[in-house]
């Protein structure tokens, strides 16, 4: 049982953190784009853009333990 609740705690705790991501990068792209008539208005929506990026990595992980908790089920082919 607790090998069971482990993994799933633990893509509980990266779904939250990847949706804090996301939700950062949105944010910090919409106030670039909000001041584009500023100095270094590309700054947030470039640091937007690189959180997004690094954020797919994540989802990556988190489809990678959820695909390893299924269980393998079948015969070995002979």
């Amino acid at each position: 049982m607790i090998k069971r609740l482990a993994p799933l705690f633990l893509l509980f705790l990266l779904s939250l953190f990847t949706l804090y991501l996301i939700f950062l990068s949105v944010v910090s792209i919409s106030i670039g784009l909000a001041n584009t008539d500023t100095r270094g208005f590309w700054m947030p929506i470039s640091c937007g853009l690189l959180i997004l990026c690094l954020t797919i990595f994540l989802i990556r992980l988190i489809i990678y333990i959820f695909k390893q908790m299924k269980p393998k089920d079948g015969y070995p082919n002979i």
